[in-house]
């Protein structure tokens, strides 16, 4: 079974100490049946800096939908997204089901069946587990799109909660930069506070606000 990560105490992340084995390999925000309205996009910290061939083999392996844009910052940080018609990218991608159709909303806007929705989904989360075992993931993030419905959210995403204490140090140091690393560390701490995952920390945010997932 693969291990979970914590700090080590350095702020820059240099070196890692294995916690307990548990049933989810790294903490993933947002982890369960998602939907979208117009795109999609994935975050994920690395515990340290990909090798050159670990980054070309993480990019090779990233599912279709989400290839219009793989952006590297920061050196261990990277944001994969699709453009802004994914469903069409998605209904390309993924098998329908015997009993499902995709519809056209009013606005003209295509609406890929649930069951290619739920196939992006498992692909997203089969390609995170593959890439943490070319490069230690140290959490993964993906905002919730209240136009696209929300997110059903998953026990991965209840039990990455419980991984806010650990991760508060490096999300601490991100939180006021820019880029994806902040937008990221934004976003976590905005469904932590939500959660009551905060409670107790010491951390203040009240006035934060992810353009992502709304008022903190």
């Amino acid at each position: 079974m693969t291990n979970s990560y914590v700090l080590s105490g350095d702020p820059y992340m240099t070196g890692l100490e294995p916690l307990e084995p548990s049933a989810f390999p790294f903490p993933f925000f947002g982890a369960g049946e998602a939907g979208y309205y117009m795109w999609a996009e994935v975050h994920v910290r690395f515990a340290r800096e990909p090798t050159i061939s670990q980054r070309e083999a993480i990019v090779d392996a990233v599912p279709v939908p989400l290839r219009e844009a793989v952006e590297w910052c920061e050196a261990r940080q990277l944001m994969v997204a699709s453009g802004l018609f994914l469903h069409g990218v998605v209904a390309r991608a993924y098998p329908v089901a015997a009993d499902e159709s995709d519809r056209i909303d009013d606005d003209g806007w295509l609406h890929a069946a649930p069951s290619r929705i739920a196939a992006l989904n498992a692909d997203i989360e089969t390609w995170l587990t593959l890439i943490h075992g070319q490069c230690p993931v140290l959490a993964a993030y993906r905002a919730e799109d209240p136009d696209g419905g929300g997110t059903r959210l998953s026990r991965w995403h209840d039990w990455s909660l419980t991984r806010v204490p650990v991760l508060m140090p490096e999300l601490e140091r991100l939180v006021d930069r820019t880029g994806h690393a902040a937008t990221m560390a934004r976003g976590v701490m905005a469904m932590a506070r939500r959660a009551g995952a905060l409670a107790g920390l010491g951390v203040t945010v009240a006035d934060m606000i992810s353009w992502t997932d709304g008022p903190a």
